[in-house]
């Protein structure tokens, strides 16, 4: 079995006809191509001659960010989990290969002020402000959100399934946000913003540029279309939502990536574990011998105020880094936020 051939072999059985997203078929096309050109210089074809030492020499000329590496080398570990099952290799030679540590940033959702911001950009593009609020409220990625169809929302019910991951996700949808893609005129009578003709990937190309158009002029900096999908993950977690739930209507195939993303806004997970730790400082002798009346109870006043010269909306740059997190929901829901979103 040659390496071009298994690598189209797989493209075709593994992905296509499993229908997966255009955007992960994209993905493994990338890294193929990059491995046949560098094998084709190397004199290699078949796929046997893949061995670990020949693939980490490989990977030391990718020269890419380490979050591209560990992409990379997960596609590549699926690809030849794919060959040892068809019996074109004995065994993995991915095995022992790790992946470098992460250099992703932090998720940070939204302000309200920046989704203030952003809706007040968008006030005279029904299209732009129409797909905030749907991405805001529904959490779903920029791909599933610009080729909605009209059928997907019954009543304030949205359901489908998400192109990447093939999950089902079900979400009920604020009146504001229906009301808002309701009243839109798109290029096909099926859908909110797809043509219905062009790729997936164009499409949200396309919408991604245009909602980053309106960030520009909102002020909003740091900006990319999937904080929003973030903002609804964090304004459910910070609420007291399981991560379980929140998981499921995110449309992940598993929570070990809702986990990866979102654990630290996780209330409940920080509740539990303030209590396992309270609970351990009762029966600590020091405590108990220094402060018998204190012990295990924490300073909840102190921990709760918020920080000195802040208002409860954003500090002054509008980061996250100085708020508390279990406050931000109450920002979001709150009558002040409410009756911006329907002015705006």
């Amino acid at each position: 079995m040659t390496i071009d051939e298994a690598c189209s072999t797989f493209l075709d059985e593994e992905l296509r006809f499993r229908n997966r997203a255009e955007g992960t078929i994209q993905g493994y096309e990338t890294v193929f191509r990059l491995l046949s050109r560098w094998a084709d210089a190397q004199g290699l074809s078949v796929l046997k001659d893949l061995d670990e030492g020949t693939l980490r020499a490989w990977m030391k000329g990718w020269n890419c960010r380490p979050s591209t590496t560990r992409q990379r080398l997960a596609q590549m570990k699926k690809f030849f989990a794919f060959a040892v099952e068809r019996g074109w290799a004995a065994r993995s030679p991915m095995a022992t290969l790790r992946p470098p540590r992460s250099d992703s940033p932090p998720t940070m959702p939204l302000t309200l002020r920046e989704m203030r911001a952003l809706l007040a950009a968008a006030v005279r593009k029904p299209k732009e402000r129409g797909l905030i609020l749907l991405m805001r409220y529904s959490g779903l990625a920029i791909g599933d959100a610009v080729t909605l169809s009209k059928e997907a929302v019954v009543g304030t019910e949205l359901t489908l399934r998400r192109a990447k991951t093939g999950e089902l996700v079900m979400v009920d949808l604020p009146h504001l946000v229906v009301r808002a893609i309701r009243r839109l005129r798109g290029p096909h009578p099926d859908f909110f913003w797809w043509s219905g003709r062009g790729k997936r990937v164009t499409s949200a190309k396309y919408w991604r540029a245009r909602l980053r158009d309106v960030a520009e002029r909102a002020g909003v900096a740091g900006f990319h279309p999937h904080r929003l999908r973030d903002t609804f993950a964090v304004a459910l977690l910070t609420a007291g939502v399981a991560i379980e739930d929140v998981s499921s209507l995110l449309g992940h195939s598993s929570i070990q990536t809702t986990e990866r993303h979102y654990a630290p806004w996780d209330r409940r997970r920080r509740d539990r574990l303030t209590r396992v730790v309270r609970a351990a400082n009762r029966l600590d002798p020091l405590l108990a011998e220094t402060d018998p009346l204190g012990i295990g109870r924490g300073d909840d006043a102190e921990r709760d105020r918020p920080p000195a010269g802040r208002d409860n909306e954003s500090d002054a740059t509008g980061s996250w880094s100085s708020q508390f997190p279990e406050n931000w929901p109450v920002w979001v829901l709150s009558a002040s936020g409410q009756h911006c979103l329907q002015a705006c």
